[in-house]
């Protein structure tokens, strides 16, 4: 009995320290500020694990225009703390007193809340930082500069960021011989946030064959210390090369557009737009021995299987050949496999495939070759030997395929024979006619050109030729193309593809081929500047533009951020966003 006492204090006494690290509070950036002003209201937690977002909807007074989320660790007297803030900024909706009631939230069966705020609302605006002569229209206007400016400039001093990125090349061997695979990547070392990155560079290289690894939607930094200095270091691009040519090589340098996200300065980010080089590479390659001349270069598996080991003669066999390995698998030719007095061969049909992992490309060559039969029997097929050079072992390698041996059984069927009748055997109208034909002989004094059947196969193709001209003189050179039809069926493409999403990384994406054809712009064309531009000029309103870039620039942004959305608030963006692409859609030309 005293140890179960003893237990029970010891649960409680836990529980109260475990309640004791919660908290959850919040606070407003300032009490009193004007109607053009913006209200920041965070939520703060401590010692939650992974908090849903606060529901503030029910708030009147205020509209919500954006909300961010940012995790963080605090050290205090050598105790770590682990803290979620949610970030609301709030626009007012009248002048007066304006109240922000309690928020409530349920963690582990405990309901907690916040204390409420009353926050004074006057005309005008009360940011010390806005003169009358640079005073905002809206909280979504912008100036004529390259950069993003925000609303929010007033809460923070500004202060021009300091740029520190580089971009570095690397490739896996500097001395290879030709047709060798060389890994060449690019890896990008920053200490600024990066919103976008666009390679201007031709990608085509003099002397090389390349294959470009696919560009990942989400790229995962890694933390490197150097020269004392902190970077998150993201490879951005990478390419298996095969040399084609001996001598010395060079990868020039390749020029880089990079967009940087500065959000010390406002929750929208200010986008400054930098340009890097990835430096040149020098390659030594070297020509293969004499005997290793026009050989696949690399380290390759090679199988020959069969999908049957017995089969009737007046069936068809496949066989199924496979190369796998580092080499160029797009020049590589498949060994020769001839007929024989037992079988025959036919054109195979080939399948060539890339397995990207992380320090080679792996190459995949499939074949399907038919094969039929002469004979039957058991018959086994001669073994198919395959060369290549392994620059590893500097040596010339063979592989031979494995024996097939395959039974074939049944008679081959022969053809039909056409049937004549010698001049001794042909007979007069009414006499032995069964002998001829042991069916019911019909009427052939029967028209069918008379018949309906007749009439309708007549008819059909006549209509099908009628629809085919209506179709592409008039719903092709006239209905599909008016500006009507187009302008619904880019709207509703957009939308459909938006109700579908799954990472927020897609959306620019989907944003920048709606404004290509909407507007006609080049994808590189499509940058802050320009969108304002069009926006502008439709006349679209500043908050619905000023959100369409927002959304965009976080879109872009997002594959480099290690905090993703969750699956609420994707939904919950893209719904915003739908609306409002429904708006600006109507206006724009």
């Amino acid at each position: 009995m005293v140890r179960l006492r003893i237990a029970l204090i010891l649960f409680l006494f836990c529980k109260i320290l475990f309640c004791a690290d919660i908290e959850f509070k919040a606070s407003i950036n300032s009490d009193k500020i004007g109607i053009d002003d913006v209200l920041i209201y965070k939520i703060i937690f401590k010692g939650v694990d992974n908090p849903t977002q606060p529901d503030i909807s029910y708030i009147s007074d205020f509209r919500i225009i954006q909300t961010s989320k940012s995790s963080e660790y605090r050290f205090i007297n050598g105790k770590s703390s682990f803290y979620t803030n949610f970030e609301f900024y709030l626009k007012p909706l009248k002048i007066g007193q304006l109240k922000l009631p309690p928020v409530s939230y349920k963690y582990k069966g405990k309901e907690y809340k916040t204390e409420s705020f009353v926050v004074e609302v006057v005309k005008g605006s009360t940011n010390p930082y806005t003169s009358p002569q640079r005073k905002r229209k809206s909280i979504f206007d912008f100036d004529d500069d390259d950069s993003f400016s925000s609303p929010f400039d007033y809460n923070r001093n500004k202060r021009k960021q300091r740029i520190d990125i580089k971009l570095k090349s690397f490739v896996s061997k500097k001395n290879v011989v030709v047709g060798e695979q060389v890994i060449y990547k690019i890896l990008l070392y920053s200490q600024n946030r990066i919103g976008s990155i666009t390679m201007l560079s031709n990608q085509s290289f003099p002397g090389f064959w390349q294959e470009w690894y696919p560009v990942p939607h989400s790229i995962d930094g890694v933390v490197k210390q150097i020269d004392g200095k902190i970077y998150q270091v993201y490879e951005i691009r990478k390419a298996a090369l095969f040399p084609t040519k001996a001598g010395v090589l060079s990868i020039p340098a390749l020029k880089f557009e990079l967009s940087i996200s500065d959000n010390s300065i406002s929750f929208f980010s200010s986008q400054n737009r930098v340009f890097r080089f990835a430096p040149a590479v020098k390659i030594n390659v070297n020509n293969v021995s004499e005997k290793a001349k026009n050989l696949p270069v690399g380290n390759f598996t090679f199988n020959v299987s069969s999908d049957k080991h017995e089969i009737d003669i007046n069936d068809i066999l496949t066989l199924k050949l496979e190369i796998k390995g580092e080499g160029n698998i797009k020049v590589l030719d498949i060994p020769g496999f001839g007929s024989s007095n037992y079988f025959k061969a036919y054109t195979s049909k080939i399948t060539r495939s890339y397995d990207y992992t992380k320090d080679k490309l792996i190459g995949t060559v499939f074949a399907e070759i038919p094969v039929s039969f002469k004979k039957n029997g058991v018959i086994s097929f001669p073994t198919i030997e395959f060369k290549y050079y392994d620059p590893v072992r500097e040596k010339v390698v063979v592989k031979g395929s494995h024996p097939i041996i395959v039974k074939v059984i049944g008679q081959r069927e022969k053809q039909e024979s056409i049937l004549t009748l010698p001049s001794s055997e042909i007979v007069k109208e009414g006499e032995d006619i069964d002998f001829i034909k042991k069916v019911k002989i019909y009427n052939r004094g029967k028209y069918y050109y008379k018949s309906i059947l007749f009439k309708i196969f007549f008819i059909i193709p006549f209509i099908l030729n009628i629809l085919f001209f209506i179709k592409k003189f008039v719903f092709d050179n006239v209905i599909s193309k008016s500006k009507i039809l187009n302008k619904k069926r880019v709207i509703n493409k957009t939308i459909k593809r938006l109700k579908t999403v799954n990472s927020y990384e897609e959306v620019h994406i989907i944003l920048e081929n709606y404004l290509k054809e909407k507007s006609g712009f080049g994808l590189s064309e499509i940058n802050v500047e320009n969108i304002r531009k069009l926006f502008r000029k439709s006349k679209i309103n500043d908050y619905d533009t000023g959100i369409f870039i927002r959304m965009k620039s976080e879109s872009e942004s997002s594959k480099f951020s290690p905090q993703k959305k969750s699956e609420f608030e994707l939904k919950r963006d893209l719904k915003s966003l739908i609306e409002i692409l429904r708006r600006v859609d109507t206006k724009l030309k």
